[in-house]
């Protein structure tokens, strides 16, 4: 069991879901330190996920549940002590998108922590996205950002969210939008849920973790390093096309029901333009393969 004088914070979400901005406004609310993402306890409970999967594998080196969780217990319980013992610090508020896909992991290996998942409008999560791919490099082989792969971002965030949406119990919640248009209320609400002694007069001029240590430099956005704005809350209909819009709220439809995100394609028009993208996409293979069959026939 992890020290009991180790009081820890768990915050996950979908990339770009605000994770960053809510790790950084619960630390300062708690004095706590600013530390980058938490990937060798995220590796630690994917790891005890995949050991719970495999049992005819686990089995053979850990005869029972209990002793399995015991053994990734002390690892995870280890991290956390040295984290403490180098940071000098007694509250642990660590963040790791993907802890929202290891949640109940979490929650058994940690069960006094106090967990926290980041919602956001899916729509906006893929506009952020695609502005990764504006800002990455021009002079690199473009990755599915740049080339405005939407189906595959769409994919990432309804994936992102897929298993907290099962969860009988799961984490806090705490929506983006809320967070950065009354940031005060949002974190005393936080508070009073969790039992959290957050000092809100710590969150008016944020101290945050140095830029190269949050992300690579594409990632890092330019409302990062400042006090909460509500200036990308709604920004996909400036980023997106109706049409792209569309295809997110399709793909991400569950969990826009579930978090209660309301779409913006009316239901009458949604087949309507599906079956149009369906054909675009028939008629653009048939393309390709067109000129690929002449390509070839010239070479003979």
């Amino acid at each position: 069991m992890a020290d009991a004088t180790v009081k820890l914070i768990l915050i996950g979400g979908a990339q770009r879901s605000g994770t960053t901005l809510l790790q950084t406004l619960v630390a300062n609310a708690l004095n706590a330190p600013i530390l980058p993402e938490a990937h060798i306890l995220y590796d630690v409970l994917a790891s005890y996920r995949r050991a719970k999967a495999a049992p005819n594998k686990t089995r053979y080196f850990y005869r029972s549940d209990a002793d399995l969780l015991a053994f990734f217990r002390a690892s995870a319980d280890r991290h956390v002590a040295d984290l403490a013992a180098i940071s000098g610090g007694q509250t642990m508020v660590l963040k790791d998108p993907n802890f929202v896909q290891v949640d109940a992991e979490a929650a058994a290996i940690f069960p006094a922590a106090v967990r926290i998942a980041a919602l956001r409008d899916p729509r906006d999560i893929a506009a952020s996205f695609l502005r990764i791919g504006q800002r990455e490099r021009q002079d690199v082989e473009a990755g599915k950002y740049r080339r405005r792969d939407i189906h595959f971002i769409g994919k990432k965030i309804v994936g992102s969210y897929a298993d907290l949406m099962a969860e009988t119990a799961p984490a806090h919640l705490v929506r983006y939008e809320e967070l950065v248009t009354t940031p005060r209320d949002t974190l005393a609400s936080l508070a009073r849920e969790t039992g959290l002694p957050l000092s809100l007069d710590r969150i008016d001029s944020p101290q945050w973790l140095e830029a190269d240590a949050r992300h690579d430099a594409a990632w890092i956005s330019e409302l990062e390093g400042r006090e909460p704005t509500a200036a990308s809350v709604g920004a996909y209909t400036t980023v997106m096309r109706p049409r792209q819009v569309a295809l997110v709220e399709e793909i991400c439809g569950p969990y826009m029901a579930w978090a209660g995100y309301e779409r913006s394609v009316p239901a009458s028009l949604r087949g309507e333009w599906f079956s149009g993208r369906l054909a675009r996409d028939i008629l653009g293979r048939m393309r390709r393969s067109y000129w690929s069959h002449r390509g070839r026939l010239s070479q003979l």
